[in-house]
């Protein structure tokens, strides 16, 4: 008899637990994209008192509102639900300890680019991983458009002569940013990459060429 008791107690302290962790999680997620508990509210579909109640955990919400949530804030229910410390579903602690910066600069970039393809393989946002992936096509192009002329590549892998397609490849690179503005602010602090990976290194090589080419003394 005790020790049934002892198991519903513990059951209980177990849901509770878990009620506790999905409403800090998603008081965190709405805090991190920088709006209102009235809008979060009107976006999901419920009042505002209810969204309050569960990111309290006053009130515990069904599995279609976590579903609901999970697209909203493009995470994975396994984070929402404090299962997973993977917002995206992709391994980091494989991603951290198999990806350092290491060797070439070449390496660095392949490393960054398979991080962000296997986060990117794991976005419910349609949208904005069609244009992350029109773009990776087009600069993979632009690149070995580049590497053809110098000799690295046969000239014969390319059906358009090399200043067309230069010309033409600009073009479709800048119809994709200008789309850049039509993709919804859904960005967020926080990482889920506990260590430098590849991909930090890209973004801060990427940042300092960018200041330091635009730098005009």
């Amino acid at each position: 008899m005790n020790n049934e008791i002892e198991e519903k107690k513990a059951s209980k302290q177990q849901k509770s637990e878990k009620i506790s962790r999905f409403a800090q999680i998603l008081s965190q997620l709405r805090k991190e994209r920088g709006i209102s508990q009235k809008k979060a509210a009107n976006d999901l579909g419920i009042s505002q008192a209810l969204l309050s109640h569960y990111e309290k955990g006053i009130r515990e919400c069904g599995l279609d509102f976590v579903i609901k949530c999970s697209e909203y804030y493009g995470v994975t229910t396994d984070y929402l639900l404090g299962v997973s410390e993977s917002r995206t579903g992709v391994d980091m602690a494989y991603i951290s300890a198999s990806e350092r910066p290491e060797g070439s600069s070449a390496q660095t970039l392949a490393q960054a680019t398979n991080i962000l393809l296997k986060m990117l393989a794991t976005s419910k946002d349609v949208k904005a991983g069609k244009s992350i992936n029109d773009y990776y096509t087009l600069c993979i192009y632009r690149g070995a458009l580049t590497m053809a002329k110098a000799g690295i590549l046969p000239k014969e892998m390319f059906k358009l002569d090399f200043g067309l397609g230069r010309e033409l490849v600009s073009a479709a690179m800048a119809i994709e940013d200008a789309r850049f503005v039509f993709i919804e602010d859904k960005s967020r602090t926080g990482s889920d990459l506990s260590e430098k990976t590849a991909l930090h290194s890209v973004i801060e090589n990427a940042e300092e060429h960018i200041l330091t080419s635009l730098y005009l003394e």
